[in-house]
């Protein structure tokens, strides 16, 4: 139960990140923004129930050269009940990926957001995270959280 809050999190953020990968592939290369817009349940009786609502605005370009750039941001959010706690997240987040000749090239992202943990004793957190991967290593990730007793 002391993690609930970080499963959470990482579902959202989860679902942020294999959207903006799954939707590289099918978005239509130079025809302007595409917006995807996804509100999602999912329930294991006796478990949890979560529910996560996500809003992304995303454009893909495709060069004569073949590199192909894909960017977008947006915000997600997420509520649950894990065993009678309820949790919620939010994030807003911007990426931006490079591709040359097919590969991965350079990867930039950044994610700002809140989440209330009521396992053990009820917390406000915030956190924020950034990441710039290029030429085959990770050049940075910056990941800081900040968490208070809920009414402080």
């Amino acid at each position: 139960m002391a993690n609930l809050h970080r499963l959470l999190l990482a579902a959202a953020l989860t679902l942020v990140a294999s959207l903006a990968v799954a939707s590289s592939a099918s978005a239509a290369p130079g025809n302007g923004a595409d917006v995807v817009r996804q509100n999602e349940c999912f329930n294991e009786p006796g478990l949890y129930t979560v529910c996560i609502d996500e809003h992304n605005v995303q454009n893909s370009t495709e060069t004569p050269s073949g590199n192909f750039s894909y960017s977008g941001n947006g915000k997600v959010g997420a509520e649950g009940d894990f065993e009678g706690c309820n949790v919620s997240s939010s994030a807003k987040f911007n990426y931006h990926y490079l591709f040359k000749d097919g590969e991965l090239h350079e990867v930039g992202t950044h994610q700002t957001g809140e989440y209330f943990d009521c396992s053990g004793t009820s917390q406000h957190c915030t956190f924020s995270y950034d990441l710039h991967y290029a030429n085959g290593q990770v050049q940075f990730s910056r990941p800081d959280s900040n968490c208070n007793p809920e009414g402080d």
